[in-house]
């Protein structure tokens, strides 16, 4: 095999691209393709198909057990972190092949959606099939964390973190816009030929950069595993585990994941209620809303890249959770005790579009905060552990959603809204978010 030269570089000079952790520029493009597909699944999943099956008649009950098990692979994140910080192809970095694995399996996944062509009575082979989707975005999702905390430095975190959702959001609005118009047809197959092709080339982006320099570019190509990626790849499940076990006896820790946790209840539920609200109750068509929500998640996008850097840099970050989880705990409540009053469908795509905004925001800031105080050799497992916890919450809020709207009607499901994001900002105060001395110290 051709080795390196002295300096890292690798021999070939066919592609001379910067490597991701030495220049800001390709660190943040790539991280924000990265995010932005991940957006594909839950575009497809949260909204066109929600609204989709909506129009079609299914129940608040249907709708929210289809979202629960569709998302519940997000909730296994700590088994995908303990793989990665277990198992790589060292060559390559110790993300990125997981990385690239992730994006080809999501293609396979939506070729078979598109093959299968389930349609709307098919709730179960739908699910299935979301499952799968998901499953691929959730190691893609764990591979991506990692390796921002690998090579991100302590000043860009805020900052990339801001990228990472707003790119997101970018994605599912896309997606939403795509799959919601392509839906209305009926055509499920086109659609998931579409969202494949959209993977696909923007995959094909991701792969042009290496982790790290020396590296190889592709499984056949010329490099060798970085000095940073033999120190930290564990050789064994034993101290990943015990990394992650010593940071659980830590209570803050604790308290943090219980805060994260609560915190996700305006997420679930706009994704798992406001579909049938709109569609079944407000008069939008699976089309109509479908566009209503890409236009909301561009506003959201637009915040999370203009309010969370700025507002923790002049608060602090414990004071901009306090902003952002209290005003987000006063929209709900709002939005409960207004909505028997509400005329047509204007306060609901005002309340919506806010509190999704202000979700997404706050959910930037407590991630940062998250980043900050993993240790960089446990990075995906640890990460993972805080990103389970906030999406265990999510599915358990969609699958009990249509209860609560049963048992109390819409306004409910905003007060609950509102009393979880209460909790969250109590349990995170408790856990000192932000204060510096709970700080893990990484390679600036």
């Amino acid at each position: 095999m051709t080795q390196t030269s002295a300096s890292g570089a690798a021999p070939s000079r066919a592609l001379a691209l910067p490597a991701l952790s030495e220049n800001r520029v390709a660190r943040f493009a790539t991280i924000m393709v990265l995010y932005f597909l991940q957006g594909v699944p839950a575009g497809l999943t949260t909204v066109a198909l929600t609204a989709w099956l909506a129009a079609k008649g299914a129940t608040p009950v249907e709708i929210g057990a289809f979202v629960a098990f569709a998302l519940l692979p997000w909730s296994a994140k700590l088994f995908n972190g303990l793989l990665m910080d277990r198992f790589t192809f060292k060559p390559m970095g110790r993300r990125r092949s997981w990385i690239l694995a992730a994006q080809g399996l999501m293609i396979a996944t939506l070729l078979v959606m598109a093959a299968l062509a389930p349609t709307a009575n098919e709730i179960a082979l739908l699910s299935g099939l979301c499952f799968v989707l998901n499953l691929c975005a959730a190691f893609n999702d764990v591979a991506v964390d990692g390796l921002a905390v690998d090579i991100v430095p302590n000043s860009e975190r805020t900052g990339i973190n801001s990228v990472m959702f707003a790119s997101q959001s970018a994605g599912i609005a896309l997606t939403s816009v795509i799959a919601g118009g392509l839906l209305m047809s009926g055509d499920i197959t086109t659609t998931a030929l579409v969202l494949a092709a959209l993977v696909a080339v923007a995959s094909v982006f991701v792969g042009i950069f290496r982790e790290r320099p020396g590296e190889r570019l592709t499984p056949w190509s010329n490099g060798t595993a970085s000095p940073e990626c033999l120190e930290r790849q564990q050789d064994a499940f034993w101290p990943i585990i015990t990394g992650v076990i010593r940071s659980l006896f830590n209570r803050h820790v604790l308290l943090f994941l219980a805060g994260l946790a609560f915190a996700q209840a305006p997420f679930a539920f706009a994704g798992s209620v406001s579909p049938t609200l709109a569609v079944q109750h407000l008069g939008f068509s699976s089309e109509g809303y479908s566009n209503f929500v890409a236009a909301a998640t561009l506003v959201a996008a637009g915040t999370a890249l203009i309010l969370p850097a700025p507002l923790v840099l002049w608060l602090g970050l414990s004071r901009a959770v306090i902003v952002q989880l209290a005003g987000l705990a006063i929209l709900c409540a709002a939005a409960g005790l207004t909505l028997p009053n509400w005329q047509g469908d204007t306060a609901f795509m005002i309340y919506d579009c806010a509190i999704y905004a202000l979700s997404l925001s706050g959910m930037i800031t407590l991630i940062s905060w998250a980043m900050r105080i993993c240790s960089p050799a446990v990075a995906a497992t640890q990460f993972a552990l805080f990103m389970a916890s906030a999406n265990l919450a999510q599915s358990i809020y969609s699958a009990n959603s249509g209860f609560v709207i049963e048992m109390g009607g819409y306004s409910a499901t905003y007060l609950f809204m509102s009393v979880t994001s209460l909790i969250g900002l109590l349990l995170c105060l408790l856990a000192r978010v932000g204060d510096e001395k709970l700080v893990t110290n990484h390679d600036d």
